[in-house]
C-alpha cells in the first residue's frame, strides 16, 4: 500500500505523492516525449519552487505522475515541516518487513544540510538503510548524525559523494574507516570540521579504490596524521583533489609529509584555516606538489620566498624558461586571519609579477585575491595592475607559440586581438580578480 493512499495536506516544502483522486482524472493524453519535454525545463537544481513545480507536474494525470515521480524523489528539497513528511512517506513503519515503501529506491540524493531540529539520529539511520539501494549523495545533518548511522551508511554501495562536514558530534575514525572500506564507488569525501582526540589504537585506514577529493578537518591531527604518513601506500592513485581546512591543531610538518605522500596525483590543493601555520610554513608547496593545476592558499602561510624551491628558478629566468615552467594555472589567495601586511616578508603581488614575468608560473592564467589581504591598497595597487599586464602578455605569448592550453591549433589562423573578440577566446582569457570579505 503506497503513502498516496492516504494524502497528507501539502505545505510549502513537502515531498508529496499522487492523491488517490487524481489517479483517476481524465485528461487528454500527450505523447510522453512532449512530457518529458516540459520536464526538462523545470529547474534542475532542488529547490522549495522547483520541487512544488514537479509536484503539480506529477499531479495533473497519472500519466504526468509517471513521468515526473523519478525526478520528484531523486533529489528532493529537504527543510522544515516538508521533512517530516518525506520520513512518513519513505519510512512508513519503523519495522521494514513490515511496510516498504516503494519510493525509497528512487531517491538518489539526500541532503539533510537544513535538517537541525526536525530529525534524529535514529531517523537519519532509518532512511540511509531504506534509501542505501540506490543512495549516490549523502549530506549528514548537523545534530543528528551518531554512531548508529555508520552501519546503514556503509550498505550504501553505490554511494558516490559523502559530506560529513557539518557533523557536530565527535566521531570515531575507527568506524569511519570501517564505512569508508565498504564504499567502492565513492569519490568524494568530506570530514567533520568538530574537533575530537584521536587516542586509539594504530588505525589502518583503506581508502576507497576510486576515491578523488578528500577534506580534512576537525581532529586530524596528531596521531592520526601520522597513522596516515605511515600508509602512503593506501592512498588511491585516483586521489586528485585535497582540502586541509579548520583543523586547529595540524602542523606544518604533519601537513608537508602528507603532501609529500600524494604530491604526484594531486592537481588540486586547498589550505586554509590552519592556526598552527605560520608565515612561511608552505613556500615550498609548488615543488612538493609538481603538477598543481588549481591552489586555494592562505597568504597567511608564504612569504616573499613561495616558490623560491621550484626547479626553475634556480635560473635567471626569462621567456625560454617556459618548457620548465610549473603547470599552475588558477590561484587563490585568502586569508586566515594571521597574515601581517605590514611584515618585511609578507608576499606582494610584485612577488606573484616576478614568478609570472620570469615564467617560473608560465601557465598561470586566473588569479583571485581576497580583499582582506590589503593588495588594492596603497602602491599594491599599482603593483596589482602590473601583475595583470604580466598575465595577459604571458598569455598572448602563450597564443602565438600555441602553447599548453593553446596547442596545437586553438584558434589557428587567427590574430591574438581577434581571437580575444571570440567567444571562446573572451572565456579563455586571464583574469585577475578580488574577492570580497574574505
Amino acid at each position: 500500500m503506497l503513502r498516496s493512499e492516504h494524502p497528507q495536506p501539502l505545505l510549502p516544502y513537502d515531498v508529496p505523492v499522487l492523491p488517490s483522486h487524481a489517479l483517476g482524472r481524465v485528461s487528454s493524453y500527450l505523447p510522453d516525449e512532449i512530457l518529458l519535454e516540459i520536464l526538462s525545463h523545470l529547474p534542475q537544481t532542488p529547490t522549495g519552487q522547483g520541487q512544488a513545480d514537479i509536484n503539480n507536474f506529477c499531479l495533473v494525470s497519472r500519466q504526468w505522475y509517471d513521468i515526473g515521480i523519478t525526478r520528484l524523489y531523486e533529489r528532493p528539497y529537504l527543510i522544515g515541516s516538508g521533512y517530516s513528511q518525506f520520513v512518513r512517506t519513505i519510512c512508513p513503519s519503523i519495522l521494514p518487513h513490515i511496510r516498504k515503501s516503494e519510493l525509497a529506491s528512487l531517491v538518489k540524493t539526500l541532503n539533510l544540510r537544513h535538517i537541525v531540529h526536525q530529525g534524529s539520529k535514529s531517523v537519519t539511520a532509518r532512511l540511509l538503510g531504506r534509501t542505501k539501494a540506490n543512495l549516490e549523495v549523502f549530506v549528514a545533518p548537523q545534530a543528528s548524525f551518531a554512531v548508529n548511522c555508520w552501519a546503514s551508511l556503509s550498505k550504501c554501495s553505490q554511494l558516490r559523494y559523502l559530506d560529513l562536514s557539518l557533523v557536530s558530534e565527535a566521531i570515531s575514525y575507527q568506524a569511519l574507516a570501517r564505512t569508508v572500506r565498504s564504499l567502492h564507488e565513492l569519490t568524494d569525501l568530506y570530514l567533520p570540521r568538530c574537533s575530537a582526540d584521536y587516542q586509539d589504537a594504530a588505525l589502518s585506514m583503506t581508502w576507497p579504490p576510486k576515491l578523488r577529493h578528500l577534506q580534512l578537518s576537525g581532529g586530524v591531527h596528531g596521531k592520526f596524521m601520522q597513522d596516515l604518513n605511515k600508509q602512503p601506500e593506501n592512498f588511491p592513485p585516483t586521489l586528485t583533489q585535497l582540502n586541509v581546512s579548520h583543523a586547529p591543531k595540524v602542523t606544518a610538518a604533519d601537513l608537508l609529509e602528507l603532501l609529500g605522500n600524494l604530491s604526484a596525483p594531486l592537481i588540486k590543493l586547498e589550505i586554509v584555516n590552519l592556526p598552527q601555520l605560520r608565515e612561511g610554513s608552505l613556500n615550498e608547496v609548488l615543488s612538493i606538489c609538481p603538477n598543481l593545476v588549481e591552489l586555494v592558499l592562505a597568504i597567511d602561510y608564504i612569504d616573499f620566498g613561495f616558490g623560491a624551491s621550484l626547479p626553475s628558478s634556480k635560473a635567471a629566468g626569462g621567456p625560454d624558461l617556459w618548457m620548465k615552467s610549473h603547470p599552475l594555472q588558477r590561484l587563490k589567495l585568502l586569508t586566515s586571519g594571521g597574515h601581517h601586511p605590514e611584515s618585511d616578508f609578507y608576499f606582494t603581488p610584485a612577488d606573484l609579477w616576478d614568478f609570472v614575468d620570469k615564467r617560473w608560473l608560465g601557465r598561470l592564467r586566473y588569479v583571485v585575491v581576497a580583499d582582506s589581504t590589503a593588495w588594492n591598497e596603497g602602491e599594491w595597487a599599482q603593483e596589482m595592475q602590473a601583475l595583470f599586464d604580466a598575465l595577459v602578455t604571458l598569455d598572448k605569448e602563450n597564443f602565438i607559440h600555441k602553447r599548453w592550453h593553446y596547442a596545437p591549433d586553438i584558434g589557428k589562423g587567427l590574430t591574438y586581438l581577434n581571437w580575444r573578440k571570440t567567444q571562446k577566446g573572451d572565456d579563455m582569457a586571464p583574469s585577475l580578480s578580488m574577492l570580497k570579505w574574505i
